[in-house]
């Protein structure tokens, strides 16, 4: 076999049987390594023009780590790598995005060395690392699990020397990109600036090195795309340094040896960017940022005179990027309109305009043409400068030196009325800045060391007096912030504005309680209480016994935040502590949750669903300390939810993240976790104390109108009646008509009582969210007998496959090992599901299994095998028959005809009626998850429709449809009608009847022992005859050898000489066999003629007949 091998590397390779996959990838690494890499693996994309966050994963344990793909497998292989000084030496592989969310590692790899930094990358099949305290790059092969190779990075600075600004050991990093393998790294000689080298990754030698301006140790990360090196700066947490946004500001061209700066605006929404790599194949960012595991999305454009116009290195060997077709030109410029109540002139692309604010407003408006693009900036202008005339006055009395107190109060009376869009800002700026104030203006009433004890005294009664009333008035303000009628303020600012200040006013109301709590002269609590904001200020003492706190004391509308004594003790100075809690009710609306790490539950499912606050939020703090305190035992708090609707679910406990820098933070799940939840309330705990609030999947379900509602209702009664009633018929078929009795009756009489008993409790429990024991015991039982329904349906399948392939009978009933699997294996998974989650049967909708654990699949994935297992099982039993049908002679006399006709027809419409039942069943479940998730009236529909045909088509195909049962209907009719008797005499007597003709043994099994009695003689016949007969004789001889085989077949006496069979072949009126005149002259194998031989046994072909109908 030739393998033409032409993308990258031209050759070709003869492989022979007797080479092994490990002896082919040398061969491939050898000859790789004599080849030049001077051409691209992957298409070049352009120049990057714009980078995106385009989704968030999940948040880790670990603040920094690396994640990648490796761009030379098609597959969604995802490769981790967590972080930790001196301890990392484990490689995670998942085989999919969805393991990767969900925690399921496909295969673990043991390093042989610890890994210095985050700048891993796996390429073509191997892992690439920095080994620890050296300038050691590290080949790992990943199919094999050796140490493939090792190479030092001459003169590079290792293990802290120059790493990125966040530090972790990341010196020498290694990126991947469209022309191959690179490290990046910092050397003496180029004083500290970064240095590009490409690396052969199959020899390990350098290629090429490039030396840059650019100072590593300011960078916090960067990356290679198309040859092209791009440096990442951005804010860290908490970061005292000055810095200028979050963009990426540097670009180098390993291609014409020019760099430049830019400014690229890079998302940095953790403020803490521990790995950036960049993978070829999908063009993506794949991001480690403070524990948040994120995607990130490149705009590419045409190549532009940003690096200017050269010709690659010849030295470099590295070729210049690819053309790029031809774009049409943007419009320059971004046309006239009218928003937020202000005209905005023609303006050129990438300019700002400014305009007067609106009427009854001060300030300056202004409005972004995006450059590039030649459109108006999507967020809309910034009209947070528009404020109303009495903030001014508000900032002349500031910058005067007015009492802080006075302010304040004169600050909440201004914000009872109309608030402007600008109005928010310049408040919440306000109240900041009077903070301020109140702090120096106490810092004059501290007692000196002249003064008396009762001037000191005097003092510090001022200041606690001072406070109370600054603290007052500045919950009033924040109460009128919050007020409903603010919204329209509020929402006219952008999303990023409206986050940064709600965080401003998280952190100054802290504040300013922090200075009541600081002046009070004794232990106390200080409690203030509004619509919108509850605040409480405790100074308590830490010594003796102390029973745990709880916020508020009053507990009202059922929020709450409880500390142990022990967290009390453990925090407490000098023998007290000060704790400041307070409590918002709307201000969680303006903490944009577009970049919360919330854990995806059944919100997964849904195309367009969001994440809400659905909460009030609730702070508590110790001691003026950060604002996140770390507890040895965790806080316990309870909140109300804000909407109690069924378009909210998946609760979680989330924390509000922020650095008190930038005033800009995100929602974090980290070290909280659910507790307890219900429709209306949600408990939590956590490890720390900060900003709290129960995060909730939101989806718009689309509403039904009132017709529509009980239009449903009507089709769900009307139907599940019906299909209950129908079910009730075929049970009582099945249970008391004897004639009927056999291992498959058996198996459609259980059928029909697990899906009454499931119907049934779904239209009495499927309700009962309201009652949580109920409900859940109504979600236990519709799990338990909706399986066992698709339990019994797959024992038919396998009853049916069992009548077809056995050759010999068994000697006992199968019945006490269809009871034992159809009731059995649903009750094993029903303990083993309520074991490992029994609070997952019931939800706050409807009593069913929980979506958001996954729990649901203890019910998906057992039908979906049984399913699966039941296709395999009829598709074998339909292959027997028509493989049968094809080996028979297709000149087979009348009796053959007959008996395979009868027996293949009543098995054929067995097997189809077990298929249709099976889509049946199956199409219902589908309907009925896709209306659990979807909530449409289309889906309503047909899970309801289709519910209720399963006990008619059962009726219909299993009864209706059905000769024997038909005729069992009739006998029991006849008796009603003709002899007057009851029902019940009918049928003892029918079943008398029956039974009196049977003896057990072999063939007691009833209608399968006959059928498949018949099928095998009719295949034994036609072997026989072909085998033994003269094979010149015509076909009439056959039939007849045929027939007296049949007559003297010890088959058809297998009861003894007093058998009524028997007795009916020798009494039966003597007929030709098929009407066939040349019968009278046919002879048997031994010459006599067939006529004499059936004066004594002859045979009635209507009997065999009702023989196969039996």
């Amino acid at each position: 076999m030739e393998i033409h091998i032409e993308n990258t590397w031209k050759y070709t390779l003869r492989i022979h049987g007797n080479i092994t996959s490990l002896r082919l990838s040398k061969w491939i690494e050898l000859n790789r390594s004599h080849v030049s890499l001077s051409s691209a693996v992957f298409l070049c994309p352009g120049i990057l023009r714009g980078v995106y966050q385009s989704e968030h994963l999940f948040e880790s344990d670990h603040q920094s780590g690396a994640w990648c793909k490796d761009p030379f497998q098609a597959s969604d292989k995802i490769y981790y790598m967590p972080w930790t000084p001196y301890r990392t030496d484990t490689l995670t592989e998942y085989s999919s995005k969805e393991d990767f969310i969900a925690g399921r590692p496909t295969t673990t790899y043991k390093l042989p060395h610890r890994v210095d930094g985050t700048g891993f990358v796996v390429y073509d099949g191997a892992l690439f690392f920095n080994k620890e305290r050296t300038r050691n790059i590290v080949k790992f092969d990943l199919r094999t699990r050796i140490k493939s190779g090792e190479a030092i990075i001459a003169n590079a600075n290792y293990h802290d020397t120059s790493p990125y600004r966040w530090g972790g050991k990341s010196d020498i990093d290694l990126a991947v990109d469209e022309m191959g393998l690179w490290v990046l790294y910092a050397t003496e000689t180029n004083n500290g600036r970064i240095v590009v080298s490409q690396l052969n990754p199959y020899t390990l030698r350098i290629e090429g090195s490039w030396d840059t301006t650019y100072d590593k140790r300011t960078a916090s990360n960067a990356f290679m795309v198309c040859g092209v090196l791009y440096v990442v700066k951005s804010v860290y947490e908490d970061d005292d340094n000055e810095a200028t946004g979050n963009k990426i500001d540097y670009m180098y061209s390993t291609t014409q040896s020019k760099e430049t700066f830019v400014s690229i605006l890079f998302p940095n929404s953790y403020q803490y960017i521990a790995a950036v790599d960049y993978n070829p194949r999908d063009n993506l960012l794949y991001v480690w940022n403070n524990y948040h595991v994120v995607k990130y999305l490149l705009d590419f454009g045409n190549n532009d005179n940003r690096l200017g116009n050269g010709r690659s290195d010849p030295a470099m060997g590295v070729p210049p990027l690819p053309p790029q077709p031809p774009v049409i030109p943007p419009q320059d410029h971004c046309s006239p309109r009218v928003t937020a109540e202000v005209s905005w002139p023609r303006t050129q692309q990438g300019q700002m305009a400014k305009q007067p604010c609106p009427v009854g407003t001060l300030g300056v408006a202004t409005y972004v043409c995006v450059a590039q693009q030649g459109y108006w900036d999507p967020q809309g202008p910034d009209i947070s400068n528009c404020t109303s005339p009495w903030v001014n006055h508000i900032m002349q009395k500031l910058r005067s030196g007015e009492t802080a107190a006075v302010v304040a109060r004169e600050l909440a009376e201004q914000t009872k009325g109309l608030l402007r869009p600008g109005d928010v800002p310049s408040t919440v700026r306000a109240m900041a800045q009077l903070v301020d104030l109140l702090d120096v203006q106490l810092r004059n009433l501290t007692p000196g060391g002249k003064d008396s004890a009762a001037r000191s005294l005097n003092k510090l009664q001022k200041r606690e007096r001072f406070c109370r009333f600054f603290l007052q008035a500045m919950v009033e303000t924040v109460n009128n912030l919050l007020q409903p009628r603010a919204q329209a303020a509020w929402r006219q600012l952008p999303t990023g504005e409206q986050l940064r200040w709600a965080t401003t006013l998280l952190d100054t109301v802290e504040a300013g309680a922090f200075m009541l709590a600081d002046n009070l002269l004794k232990t106390d609590t200080v409690e203030e209480i509004t619509d919108n904001i509850q605040l409480e200020v405790a100074r308590l003492s830490t010594e003796g016994n102390l029973a745990d706190l709880t916020f508020p004391q009053s507990e009202l509308h059922g929020n709450s935040i409880q500390l142990s004594a022990s967290t009390l003790k453990q925090h407490g100075r000098n023998g007290e502590i000060r704790m400041v809690f307070v409590l918002y009710r709307n201000l969680g609306s303006y903490l944009s949750t577009d970049n919360a790490s919330v854990g995806l539950g059944s919100e997964a499912l849904y195309p367009n669903y969001s994440v809400i606050v659905n909460s009030p939020v609730i702070t508590a703090s110790i001691n003026k300390e950060s604002n996140k305190v770390y507890l040895s035992e965790p806080v316990v708090f309870t909140v109300k939810h804000l909407q109690h609707s069924e378009e909210n679910f998946n609760p979680n406990c989330s924390f509000w993240s922020y650095s008190k820098r930038s005033m800009t933070g995100f929602w974090s799940s980290q070290d909280c976790r659910l507790l307890d939840t219900n429709r209306t309330h949600t408990t939590c705990s956590c490890t720390h104390l900060t900003s709290f609030a129960v995060l909730m999947a939101h989806v718009e379900v689309k509403k039904t109108d009132s017709m529509q509602d009980l239009l449903l209702d009507v089709i769900t009664w009307v139907g599940i009646l019906l299909s209950l009633v129908c079910l009730l018929i075929c049970i009582f078929t099945f249970c008391f008509f004897r004639g009927l009795q056999s291992d498959r009756n058996t198996i459609h009489k259980n059928l029909c009582i697990s899906l009454f008993i499931a119907e049934s409790l779904f239209l009495v429990g499927i309700n009962r969210a309201d009652q949580p024991i109920a409900c859940a015991v109504f979600a236990a039982l519709l799990h338990f007998f909706f399986l066992s329904a698709f339990t019994w349906m797959f024992l038919e399948g396998v009853q049916l496959y069992i009548m077809l392939v056995e050759v010999f009978e068994s000697e006992h009933s199968r019945t006490k090992y269809f009871y034992l699997a159809g009731y059995g294996v649903p009750a094993v998974i029903v303990a083993v599901s309520a074991a490992v989650d029994y609070r997952s049967y019931g939800t706050d909708r409807v009593c069913w299994l929980r979506l958001d654990t996954y729990f649901i699949w203890s019910f998906i994935g057992p039908a979906t095998l049984i399913i699966m297992l039941n296709v395999i099982f009829l598709g074998i039993a339909l292959y027997k028959m028509f493989h049968h049908t094809a080996i028979l002679k297709p000149d087979s006399g009348c009796l053959d005809n007959i008996n395979y006709n009868s027996a293949h027809k009543m098995v054929v419409s067995w097997v189809i009626g077990a298929i249709a039942l099976l889509c049946l069943l199956g199409l219902t479940w589908a309907f009925g998850l896709m209306y659990i998730n979807e909530s449409t009236v289309i889906m309503a529909y047909l899970f309801t429709i289709f519910n209720s045909l399963q006990g008619m088509f059962i009726f219909i195909f299993h009864c209706i449809l059905q000769k024997k049962v038909r005729k069992e209907y009739g006998k029991c009719l006849r008796s009603h009608c003709c002899s007057g008797k009851s029902v019940e005499t009918s049928i003892s007597s029918s079943g008398k009847n029956h039974t009196t003709s049977r003896t057990p043994g072999r063939y007691s099994t009833g209608s399968q022992s006959r059928i498949r009695r018949m099928w095998n003689d009719t295949v034994r016949k036609q072997e026989s005859s072909f085998m033994t007969g003269d094979i010149n004789s015509s076909a009439t001889l056959n039939r007849g050898a045929m027939a007296n085989h049949l007559l003297t077949n010890t088959l058809l006496h297998p009861h003894g000489s007093n058998h009524p069979y028997n007795s009916l072949l020798g009494d039966t009126n003597h007929q030709a066999v098929c009407n066939n005149p040349n019968v009278a002259g046919m002879y048997n194998t031994q010459g006599r003629p067939i006529g004499q031989v059936s004066k004594h046994i002859r045979f009635n072909l209507s009997y065999l007949v009702h023989l196969v109908d039996l």
